[in-house]
């Protein structure tokens, strides 16, 4: 059994050496390797090096490999609650290559039950980074990503219950929803609130309280109708866009489990749209939405019901906002910066659309 090491520092080539091996990613040996940390304060829940690489003999395996590691502070604990490394873990080695998206290529991937270290080994896109989430996505983005993850829905429509998917985590289901509340939104929403109380108004105040009390009605309610597999984390950040390219490469799938659909669409609007724009063309979003998914095969699902439910869902997505608000190590400032972004954007889609109807 490969070792699952704690931080870039302890990566050498004996190590290496193993972990490709045992993925049948290299033949021979690593001869040389040298890490470099990558994305320093800018990550909130791992560790990432870009590792340079030098084989015994020739290999098919790439000589660059990024590597991701934990967290080393507290951030650490929240993932752990929630077993974000395992679920991303999980993702690479059983099904990356079918999802339906582009995502990166894995070559190993562990984690360490006692202690809750984690490993990736994963492909290195070059000198790439993700749109900036904070400027937001653009018209043309934001259709493609609803296109793409469509695709994945009804490719996991209804089918995430089989032997071969007992791996994904159940997160909107009675128990997960139950944790969720307990463990992340309850704790968090009172910090959330005093630390950043210049965004709330009383009104917004009183919603975020109210679905801290009814959690499950915004989050976890007629899940089954929509079942298939989310991605979680669907937002702007999480993507690579290659040159003159919309169809992006996925990242960050530590939030990933079975759970209702509207919620990756819900929340990619919410989070990577400047406002303005979403309220222009969240609508056609949707429909465009529902239409993939019938041509994927899903006929369940039609507009009326995505907007009644992309609205409820809207208050269910404070979830991430409070918990990074309140419970989060913030001490960057792209960290911070990302928090009151996504916290004044889900705020305002909730006064915009009416939400509080539902409370």
């Amino acid at each position: 059994m490969v070792e699952v090491i704690r931080q870039p520092a302890e990566i050498t080539k004996e190590w290496l050496t193993q972990a490709l091996r045992s993925t049948g990613a290299i033949q021979s040996s690593v001869s040389q390797v040298e890490p470099l940390i990558i994305g320093e304060g800018v990550g909130l829940m791992a560790q990432l090096a870009r590792l340079s690489i030098t084989y015994a003999k020739p290999e098919s395996a790439p000589t660059t490999m990024i590597a991701k590691f934990a967290a080393t502070n507290e951030n650490k604990a929240v993932a752990q609650a929630m077993d974000f490394y395992n679920r991303e873990t999980n993702f690479y080695n059983h099904i990356g290559e079918e999802c339906g998206l582009r995502v990166p290529a894995s070559y190993f991937g562990t984690v360490d039950p006692d202690t809750y270290d984690f490993v990736l080994l994963l492909e290195d896109l070059g000198e790439v980074s993700p749109n900036d989430q904070l400027i937001g996505a653009s018209e043309a983005e934001a259709y493609a990503a609803i296109e793409r993850i469509a695709i994945q829905h009804a490719r996991y429509w209804q089918k995430v219950r089989a032997p071969t998917t007992a791996w994904m985590y159940d997160m909107m289901g009675e128990a997960g929803t139950t944790r969720l509340q307990n463990a992340l939104y309850r704790p968090s929403l009172t910090p959330a609130l005093e630390k950043f109380e210049r965004f709330f108004t009383p009104k917004t105040r009183r919603i975020a309280q109210a679905v801290g009390d009814r959690f499950g009605e915004f989050w976890g309610d007629n899940v089954t109708a929509q079942e298939t597999f989310v991605h979680g984390d669907y937002r702007q950040d999480n993507m690579i866009y290659s040159a003159g390219s919309l169809d992006a490469i996925v990242m960050d799938w530590q939030i990933c489990g079975v759970g209702r659909s509207i919620f990756d669409v819900t929340y990619f609007i919410c989070q990577s749209l400047q406002p303005a724009l979403r309220k222009a063309i969240e609508k056609p979003l949707l429909q465009r939405y529902v239409a993939r998914l019938k041509e994927g095969g899903v006929h369940t699902y039609d507009f009326d019901e995505g907007w009644h439910d992309y609205r409820v869902v809207m208050l269910g997505c404070l979830l991430y906002p409070i918990t990074v608000c309140g419970s989060l190590d913030l001490s960057n400032a792209r960290g911070r910066g990302l928090a009151e972004c996504m916290l004044e954007r889900n705020l305002a889609a909730i006064e915009e659309l009416g939400c509080e109807e539902f409370i």
